[in-house]
C-alpha cells in the first residue's frame, strides 16, 4: 500500500508540469472577494485553481502534501503562497483565519472517521460566516476505474495502492452535516482532469457557528 504523500509525487513526476486553469470557482467570488480572511486552497495539485484565482487578484495559500507537485507549481509561479502538509494531521491555519477553503478533489481518500476529523479542522479555520467548496469523485465515476477492490467503507474502495470514496448525494449530506454546515450547492458535473472523464460532485457549504 502506497502513501498518499508517495502516490502523489510519483504521479507529478510522470505526468509533469501542465496546469490547467478552471473556472468553476466563478460562482463564488462574492466570498472570495471578500477583505478579511485568507484563501486556502487544500490539495492543489499543480495549481489549475490557485492559479485561476491569481489571475483575478485574489492572494490564496497553495497546499498539497506532494512536494513535487508544489516544486513544479513553484518554479512556474515563484510569487504564489505555498506549505506542504499532509491534512490529516491538521492544518497550520489560525482559528477563524480563512474566508473560503477549496477542497477540490481532495477529500476523498480518507475513511470515515479522518475524514469527519479533517472536516472539523476546516470548520475550525473558517471564519464565523466562511465557505466551504468542493469537488469530490462521484459514485458514477467507479466505471472509468479499472481494478477497484472490494469496499472497505460504504463507497471507499481501494485502487491503485490507495484509497478512494465515491460520493452520492447522500453521503454529502452526511459528512456535511446540518449541525454544523449549511449547505448551499450540491451539483454533479463532468469535467476532464489529467486527460481523462471525471464524473464529481460540487458542493458549498457555509459554516454554523
Amino acid at each position: 500500500m502506497n502513501t498518499l504523500k508517495q502516490y502523489w509525487n510519483d504521479v507529478y513526476r510522470e505526468f509533469g508540469f501542465h496546469p490547467d486553469r478552471e473556472s468553476w470557482l466563478v460562482r463564488y467570488m462574492d466570498d472570495l472577494s471578500q477583505p478579511e480572511g485568507i484563501i486556502v486552497d487544500l490539495g492543489c495539485g499543480l495549481g489549475n485553481n490557485a492559479l485561476y484565482l491569481l489571475d483575478h487578484g485574489l492572494p490564496v495559500v497553495a497546499c498539497d502534501v506532494a512536494e513535487e507537485a508544489l516544486k513544479q507549481l513553484q518554479a512556474y509561479k515563484p510569487d504564489l503562497v505555498t506549505q506542504c502538509f499532509d491534512m490529516r494531521n491538521g492544518l497550520p491555519f489560525d482559528n477563524r483565519s480563512a474566508k473560503v477553503v477549496i477542497v477540490d478533489l481532495s477529500l476523498h481518500y480518507f475513511d470515515e472517521p479522518t475524514t469527519f476529523d479533517i472536516l472539523a479542522e476546516l470548520h475550525r479555520v473558517l471564519r464565523e460566516d466562511g465557505l466551504l467548496v468542493g469537488r469530490v469523485n462521484a459514485i458514477q465515476d467507479m466505471p472509468n476505474k479499472q481494478d477497484i477492490q472490494a469496499a472497505v467503507e460504504r463507497h471507499f474502495y481501494e485502487h491503485e495502492g490507495i484509497y478512494r470514496r465515491f460520493f452520492d448525494r447522500q453521503d454529502i449530506t452526511h459528512f456535511l452535516n446540518a449541525v454544523k454546515w449549511s449547505l448551499e450547492v450540491v451539483e454533479e458535473h463532468d469535467l476532464v482532469r489529467y486527460g481523462s472523464r471525471k464524473v464529481l460532485w460540487e458542493f458549498a457549504a457555509r459554516k454554523r457557528s
